[in-house]
């Protein structure tokens, strides 16, 4: 993780505690190509303050900081679309004091030039405009993120961890966590079929594939027929310092029809409850700025890996057996919510569907695609951008 978006990070995130203007809305996102110029026009229904600026990292963003304002752009009403010349995807960010527009950018550019205008017309929108120029990669680098100050210098110093960054080690550490237990049977199959039953053998048999690698070192929640709360599930994770939380569990369905596979990460309503959790375990003697800087900033990331990683397990999940439609989905579940640690949750099948059931309860079906979970933890390690992962993937690609 660079310094230079570590600190970006903490400055989007500070931006975040800014007065906002209850009425201000975006209404309009427009691109302009010039040659090597791209211009982005964000039009407004008030006059705004903002803040553009380059991110290096494993993308290459733009950043516009704004006051909190609500998304009123037509035919974009997720919040997301596509640019036009050195712009890719954007999406917007909101939250209760302050907004940001994030833009990915297919090439190295700078900020030129940044400026506002006023309604062209009575009625008419404002205006906040920015000016990106190409340039070559190294200067992007160069001129990406911002000079530090006294207090993002200690703010690093103090709690540089704050953003996700395993610690340096030969193997990835991952917890498994067989949903359910003891007292608690969870959902019960057509034909009686408890899901804590396979969910632990599926979390067994996961173990034993991933340390027979040599690449994990992995921690169980459960290894028996126990009760754990939610809170304690969640704890294993954070106290051994978890690359990668995995809870396992199987699904049930009013249509005895339905069936597939499907993962589960934490979906944006959710934010403000993981926050509040997290304030939990803030340091007392920081001021709650700073830990709601820190907490913003590392479940951010956290976030950012976890989707990244249910999209690699999908594909590999598909090889294995049928997906559930639309099987990347986003919820608010509890062990979803730790702002520590990339966190996804796996539903293999459905306990209301026969055939799903019979394959739940199949050792063979169970190896099949837990070695599937096995291949989208390589692939994912190998292609995130962590250190010495090139030689990791070199590595992995000759093994195949």
């Amino acid at each position: 993780m660079s310094l230079k978006r570590l600190i970006a990070g903490i400055l989007v995130s500070t931006a975040m505690c800014a007065s906002a203007a209850a009425d201000q809305a975006v209404q309009n996102i427009r691109f302009g190509v010039d040659g090597d110029r791209t211009r982005i026009v964000v039009e407004t229904s008030e006059p705004v303050d903002f803040n553009a600026f380059t991110v290096d990292g494993l993308s290459n963003r733009l950043v516009i900081e704004l006051p909190q304002s609500a998304w009123q752009v037509s035919g974009l009403e997720t919040g997301e679309g596509m640019g036009h010349g050195v712009v890719g995807q954007f999406r917007f960010f909101n939250s209760t004091t302050a907004s940001r527009l994030v833009f990915e950018l297919d090439r190295p550019a700078v900020v030129v030039e940044e400026f506002s205008l006023g309604p062209q017309s009575s009625g008419g929108h404002y205006r906040a405009v920015i000016d990106l120029q190409r340039t070559t990669e190294n200067d992007f680098r160069i001129q990406s993120g911002f000079q530090q100050n006294q207090v993002l210098t200690n703010l690093i110093a103090d709690r540089v961890e704050a953003v996700y960054t395993p610690p340096p080690r030969e193997r990835r550490v991952i917890v498994v966590d067989a949903g359910h237990g003891g007292r608690d049977p969870g959902a019960i199959g057509v034909s009686g079929t408890y899901e804590k039953t396979v969910a632990l053998a599926a979390a067994l048999e996961l173990k034993a594939q991933l340390e027979s690698t040599g690449r994990y070192e992995v921690y169980l929640t459960r290894s028996d027929d126990t009760f754990l709360t939610l809170p304690e599930r969640v704890d294993v994770a954070a106290r051994h310092q978890a690359d990668l939380f995995l809870s396992i569990h199987a699904d049930v369905s009013a249509n005895a029809g339905t069936r597939g596979a499907a993962v589960y990460t934490l979906n944006d309503r959710a934010e403000g409850r993981a926050e509040r959790i997290a304030q939990r375990d803030a340091d007392p003697n920081r001021s709650p700025e700073v830990n709601n800087i820190l907490i913003s900033l590392g479940l951010r990331e956290k976030r950012n890996q976890s989707e990244a990683f249910a999209d690699v397990l999908l594909d590999n999940l598909s090889q294995a057996g049928p997906l559930l439609t639309n099987p990347h989905r986003q919820e608010n579940f509890y062990v979803l919510l730790d702002s520590r640690v990339p966190a996804v949750l796996l539903e293999m099948g459905f306990l209301t569907n026969r055939t799903d059931e019979a394959n739940l309860m199949s050792a063979s079906v169970r190896r099949r695609q837990m070695a599937a979970v096995v291949e989208g933890l390589d692939e994912y390690f190998a292609t995130r951008g962590d250190e010495n992962d090139t030689a990791r993937h070199a590595s992995l690609q000759s093994a195949r």
